[in-house]
């Protein structure tokens, strides 16, 4: 890497890892939140990637505003799903994929926004809820314009489009689920962490059936281990929070390789420690709560195969009795 990217490498991580640093550390976890989306938007475009952020931001805003209200609230994710599934026509699911979790962490995790009169819950007023959407924002246009930059020349996977019938099916899949799961989540779980249920959702149903199972699969194996790594980070570096900031950058960065380069699971064992590092603040990354994440991995894994098993069985049933 010549000088003028790693320049560009150091850009791009700046705001995030300055607030880190600050007493504002909380919006600087809002920053990440936004890049997040928006590094996934420049391997489909330019464009796709200046929307991604904005429209996180947007989404993570009903989130929070709907975060007393389980049956609205479900509703809303149920929703978001179906979008997400029709988008795949244009191939844009995997913008989706991580659209979709940082809205049901707004939802149900309940983000902190650092303000000058100190750090409270995005839902405790407006200011609170607008500057947590401009916080994801700005990491999202950021992210978008200055990673356009960066990779600039480089040789990107480009949209991957799905046919319309698949991401019809798709698209009814994931509302289904995704509704149902943050009903449960919102209703009958009391746990912040219930949003990995819809994280997982999000990141291992897929248009179609193989690739779902090999998502599950890498994804369970890979979160599980990646949880661990997060634990044992967090309990060596529990009184230093801008280098816990730092290591999630680098294994976010690693999970970007991995996510060009190596299996899926390696991209998951990579992405979820930086992910729990960023989202709990380094505070609840204990052995229970690590276990509570996997708990819900597994669980959301498990449903997901099992519905889009009878589904795959009854489509495909119907196809050869009309051949």
């Amino acid at each position: 890497m010549n000088a003028k990217k790693v320049g560009l490498v150091l850009l791009l991580v700046a705001p995030m890892v300055a607030l880190m640093l600050s007493p504002w550390k909380h919006d600087g976890t809002l920053v990440y939140l936004g890049m997040l989306p928006a590094g996934v938007g420049l391997l489909v475009g330019r464009g796709p990637a200046l929307v991604a952020g904005p429209l996180t931001a947007v989404c993570m805003a009903i989130g929070v505003s709907l975060s007393d209200w389980p049956l609205t609230g479900a509703l809303f994710m149920a929703v978001l799903g179906a979008c997400v599934g029709l988008s795949a026509v244009k191939g844009w699911h995997g913008i989706g994929g991580f659209v979709g979790p940082q809205t049901a962490f707004a939802l149900i995790g309940g983000p902190l926004v650092a303000l000058p009169s100190g750090t409270v819950g995005a839902s405790a007023s407006a200011g609170a809820l607008w500057a947590m959407a401009g916080w994801v924002a700005f990491g999202g246009l950021w992210t978008a314009i200055i990673g356009g930059f960066l990779t600039r020349g480089m040789h990107l996977p480009g949209p991957k489009p799905v046919p319309q019938r698949a991401a019809t099916y798709f698209a009814v899949a994931l509302a289904i689920l995704t509704g149902v799961a943050t009903y449960v989540a919102m209703g009958w779980i009391d746990s912040p962490n219930s949003w990995w249920l819809l994280l997982t959702l999000f990141v291992i149903v897929q248009p179609y059936f193989a690739a779902t199972l090999s998502r599950t699969a890498a994804r369970v194996g890979g979160t599980l281990a990646g949880a661990v790594l997060a634990g044992l980070v967090a309990h060596l570096l529990s009184g230093s929070p801008g280098v816990l900031s730092a290591v999630a950058l680098l294994l976010t960065g690693a999970a970007a390789w991995a996510y060009l380069k190596r299996p899926y699971w390696v991209f998951t064992l990579f992405l979820t420690p930086a992910v729990i590092l960023q989202t709990s603040g380094g505070k609840d990354v204990l052995l229970s709560a690590d276990l509570e994440r996997a708990l819900f991995t597994a669980a959301a894994a498990v449903v997901a195969v099992a519905v889009l098993a009878v589904g795959h069985g009854i489509l495909s049933a119907r196809t050869r009795t009309t051949a």
